[in-house]
């Protein structure tokens, strides 16, 4: 069901030319799994939603996995910047066709835009159950962050999962990984800080969806200590040409730096550079190395 005045597509192995798969209206997409898909169109004054009841409410402080894939349609000119989960206890109708103008509960942004038209992105984020959630909205949210849509975009969308994950008992959570929580996060003045799980595809400065959990939490630090500014490094290892190195690294750089101003930190606090393989932090000898030196470090300082 649609929660707008404008409903979200099904497209089927036996929906024809007009709403088949692989070949439709849109463009051509195999499923990631079974048969069929969803798709949702994006404008300026026209942005649909996929909304379903679950099978079952979640539970109060419950963790759940949640994932989806999407696929930027052929036709489509320009690309959505952000995709989001509205949780809510019952079935909504008549909102407007312009989008809804509000904060999801789980959100997804990638400044460069989702583009990919032939392969599927995936989203996954672990979601912390408040108790009453019954339906989920799935589509690009309005937000004060998010700039109004230019263009044209067809989404498809595939494989929504909402699953219980099994709470593990505390002594499985060791003490390295929450000492290493603590001290990225709670850094000292003038300190260089490594961001862990932040994730680029090959020779590319798209944030990868992976990413966001973990610049989630600086954006929680930073909102926490707004007497505070940010300098984002960006770095290589030493493979192939330095000039491009130096290009690639700061586009990264600026990749977390647009991150952080999307979620509001203000951009008078945040500053960015790239280094290429300038200031390695371990030989390049070996993959593990260069893996290493491949890196997105930040230094927080009193403003």
């Amino acid at each position: 069901m649609s929660p707008t005045g404008s409903a979200s597509d099904y497209y089927h192995k036996k929906g024809g030319s007009h709403a088949g798969v692989p070949q439709n209206i849109f463009g051509h997409q195999k499923p990631h799994a079974g048969i069929a898909y969803a798709g949702i169109c994006v404008r300026t004054n026209l942005i649909e939603y996929v909304q379903t009841k679950l099978i079952r409410k979640l539970e109060k402080d419950r963790d759940y996995l949640v994932e989806f894939y999407i696929s930027r349609a052929e036709i489509s000119v320009g690309s959505a910047k952000e995709f989001g989960i509205l949780f809510t206890p019952k079935m909504t109708y008549g909102l407007s066709n312009k989008g809804i103008q509000q904060n999801p509960d789980i959100e997804f942004l990638n400044p460069a835009g989702y583009k990919s038209q032939t392969k599927w992105m995936k989203f996954s984020v672990v979601y912390h159950a408040q108790g009453n959630e019954a339906v989920f909205i799935l589509g690009p949210f309005k937000n004060n962050h998010t700039k109004p849509f230019k263009g044209f975009a067809h989404y498809y969308i595939d494989d929504v999962s909402i699953t219980p994950i099994e709470k593990k008992p505390d002594a499985l959570v060791s003490n390295e990984a929450a000492d290493s929580i603590s001290e990225i996060f709670s850094p000292k003045m003038g300190e260089t800080i490594t961001l862990q799980n932040i994730f680029f595809g090959t020779n590319k400065s798209e944030l990868l969806p992976q990413s966001f959990v973990e610049l989630n939490k600086l954006v929680e630090y930073l909102n926490h200590a707004p007497n505070t500014s940010i300098k984002i490094s960006g770095h290589t290892d030493n493979t192939g040409n330095e000039d491009q190195n130096n290009m690639l690294s700061e586009s990264r750089a600026k990749a977390v730096a647009d991150y952080l101003t999307l979620k509001e930190i203000d951009q008078a606090r945040i500053m960015y550079a790239g280094y290429g393989s300038s200031k390695p932090i371990a030989a390049n000898n070996t993959d593990e190395e260069k893996q290493q030196n491949r890196r997105v470090d930040f230094i927080i300082n009193k403003r």
